[in-house]
């Protein structure tokens, strides 16, 4: 498939199949709009309904151009589209956006159809975008080729180019942006149903596009998701950061699965782990794509978390504060020497604290804003700063927002500004931010979302760094691949243990038995207490089917519980096969954790952690990360999670082993590469990690093969 696109975005040449006279309808709009654009290529009309349309010569067919165009617009009822497609392969057009609709969107008849146009686009090499797309603009060369009331605007080019699944809410991003936001676009292009050309071969192309600093996507789903990663790295290495909106995040009418694993993930948690992974930046509502992309066109990326906040009122500090440690930021603890030099000039009723108030005093003393700002920025602890001008208007905004550009032009520590006078009543002021690259917001709320984007952006970017220096564990088992072939259903907790232990996952000590002699046999070995568990590819939830007894002391306690456990087990489910049942030693004085694989068509193997009971069951309360992991991602996803301080030695309870839980996250990661072929789901549930030092253990597993 052709994802060269440079031809794309700057076509010598455009056909349009479908061309109207009526130049509001959609397959006549576009023709207009390229002309009234300046487009400074050659246009090729195609009706042979017209002899020509818009003062251009117009074709009977694809057939009769005098040139195999760049570009190819089909514009005609779905029924059609198969047919011109075919005329484009066999006249070796490279790229062909379709913009007619009734292909898989409408289901039954639809589906086949535009399983028909992807079959002829791979048959010829034709990049195609759509079909039921809005069509794309490339501003700064003048190819608008598409329809909508966002074409008969004029903008001026910039430097995003986004791409997105939805016309309509992709071109009504582009316009706030760049009529109300501030924020310019270089290219802009839509991709509907995608049959061919994805959103993340475009995303692909904006990384190598020399004119294009930032990149932001609309994404309903991708097929190609597991892609994800490598865009991603790519784009961090290019420093452009990467604005994802991701939709369709609920889990309804997900499908009951085996495994806790693939119930608490689903594919929205995948998305999020490849986002954290790889520095995309996941955005929320059209305004995020807006303030974050301003704060971004500074160039300017903090070394650390360390926020410092100048404010002239307390309250607004108190909203900006609020926002930004919730979003991983941490006040500055302001240094001595700082604090000494805010207390000489700060008024007695203000704060030297972090946030710093200077109070409505700056209307007595402009210096107040330029001394202060440049004590902050001196300061070594600040990595970026936020000032709050609430409504300051008139003469005095514009000598402020002097004295704010003054200070910014002696130091690479990124300043933001949140100022909400109306434009017109400070429009000097913010010319002069403007002017000087400094990012300014209406309200403290957008200033520190935005702000605290970049900063988690620049921490993304220095961890890749770090993360590359390290390798993740690969591991080849066979005999591990062995235990699984030929497994159709569920692998029981016995076979499952095997598997972990291929790998270096520490298991209980325990023995499967097929009668009671034996059972009785194993126990004395081990050592009483004892667990008992019945084994079956049929029982994915043993505790369910009341076929498993803890902290058997005796003999005679094991004997009665044997036959209980599988009288249970047969009751809850006839015909299941009973492998037998695994005595196993019991364990305690440990913290109850969940490890689990769940092996995505989109993004292939997964990890997942999280603590067990409530944590994970009712507060979902687990980290994913695509597969393999490295040890600082592994500790990552356990230092993530809210309930982290219960390992971490909450309320004088002590430390728990996390490095050894670090390795059993790092392990199963290389379990998840090496079986990606034949497990599908694995579940570890729970997993004892205990006292530091003495190191993890699971108690229980169960794996789904892939395809059962």
């Amino acid at each position: 498939m052709r994802t060269d696109l440079e031809r794309f975005f700057n076509p010598a040449s455009i056909a349009i199949i479908g061309a109207s006279q009526d130049f509001m309808t959609i397959s006549g709009q576009p023709l207009k709009h390229l002309q009234s654009h300046r487009y400074q290529g050659r246009l090729y009309p195609i009706n042979p309904r017209y002899q020509d349309v818009a003062g251009v010569k117009c074709y009977p067919a694809l057939a009769a151009l005098p040139e195999t165009p760049d570009l190819v617009l089909i514009l005609v009822n779905a029924s059609r589209v198969a047919d011109m497609l075919k005329q484009c392969g066999e006249r070796r057009v490279p790229y062909v956006i379709i913009f007619s609709s009734g292909f898989s969107e409408m289901g039954g008849e639809g589906v086949k159809l535009q399983r028909q146009l992807a079959e002829i686009a791979r048959e010829y090499d034709i990049g195609v975008i759509g079909p039921n797309c809005q069509g794309m603009m490339n501003v700064a060369d003048g190819v608008f080729a598409g329809f909508g009331s966002v074409f008969f605007t004029d903008y001026e080019p910039g430097r995003v180019s986004m791409v997105s699944q939805s016309g309509g809410f992709g071109f009504s991003v582009m316009n706030l942006s760049s009529k109300d936001g501030g924020l310019p676009f270089r290219q802009m292009v839509t991709t509907g149903n995608e049959i061919g050309v994805s959103t993340l071969d475009f995303m692909e192309y904006f990384i190598r596009d020399p004119h294009t600093d930032i990149i932001a996507g609309y994404l309903e789903g991708a097929k190609d998701a597991w892609r994800l990663s490598e865009i991603g790295q790519k784009a961090l290495a290019a420093g452009k950061p990467i604005l994802m909106w991701k939709v369709g995040n609920t889990e309804q009418g997900q499908k009951a699965a085996a495994s806790h694993t693939a119930n608490l993930g689903g594919a929205m948690a995948l998305y999020k782990a490849a986002f954290r992974q790889n520095g995309i930046i996941q955005v929320e509502d059209i305004q995020d794509v807006v303030d974050y992309g301003r704060a971004f066109r500074s160039g300017r990326l903090p070394q650390g978390n360390r926020l410092a906040i100048i404010t002239i009122s307390g309250g607004a500090g108190i909203l900006m504060t609020d926002e930004c440690i919730g979003r991983g930021m941490r006040l500055a603890d302001l240094a001595p020497g700082t604090i000494a030099k805010l207390r000489e000039f700060v008024p007695s009723f203000g704060s030297i604290n972090n946030p710093v108030d200077v109070t409505a005093a700056i209307f007595n003393d402009l210096t107040l804003i330029n001394r202060t700002l440049q004590a902050i920025v001196d300061d070594p602890g600040v990595d970026c700063i936020a000032m709050i001008n609430a409504s300051l208007q008139g003469e005095i905004a514009k000598k402020i927002a002097a004295e704010i550009v003054a200070v910014a032009g002696k130091t690479e520590k990124p300043i933001y500004i949140a100022w909400s006078a109306r434009d017109v009543m400070a429009p000097d002021a913010y010319a002069a931010l403007e002017a000087a690259g400094i990012a300014h917001y209406k309200s403290p709320v957008r200033c520190g979302r935005a702000l605290a984007a970049v900063s988690w952006y620049a921490e993304a970017k220095r961890r890749n760094e770090r993360q590359r220096a390290e390798k993740p564990l690969s591991l080849h088992r066979p005999a591990a691949a062995q235990l699984l072939a030929g497994r159709t259903g569920d692998v029981a907790e016995y076979t499952a243990k095997r598997v972990l232990a291929e790998y270096g996952i520490p298991v209980t000590q325990e023995e499967l038995a097929t009668t009671k002699d034996q059972a009785l046999a194993i126990a004395r070995r081990i050592g009483y207490p004892v667990a008992i568990k019945v084994q079956s590819p049929d029982i994915s939830h043993k505790t369910e089917a009341r076929a498993v007894k803890l902290n058997l002391a005796s003999d005679a306690a094991l004997a009665a519980a044997y036959d209980e456990v599988l009288a249970n087990a047969r009751a809850y489910k006839k015909d299941a096969s009973i492998e037998g049942v695994l005595v196993q030693e019991m364990v305690k004085d440990g913290v109850e954790a969940i490890l689990g694989v769940t092996n995505d068509p989109l993004f292939g193997p997964a990890v997942m952690f999280g603590l067990g009971g409530i944590f994970a069951e009712v507060l979902k309360d687990v980290s994913f990360r695509l597969a393999p992991v490295t040890p600082s991602v592994a500790r990552e996803m356990v230092e993530e999670i809210a309930g982290y301080p219960v390992l971490a030695g909450a309320r004088g309870k002590p430390r728990a082993d996390v490095a050894a839980l670090v390795d059993a996250i790092v392990r199963l990661s290389a379990l998840a590469v090496d079986l990606r072929d034949c497990v599908g789901e694995l579940d570890i549930n729970p997993l004892f990690v205990f006292e530091a030092g003495k190191g993890v253990k699971a108690a229980d597993a169960l794996i789904k093969p892939k395809n059962a």
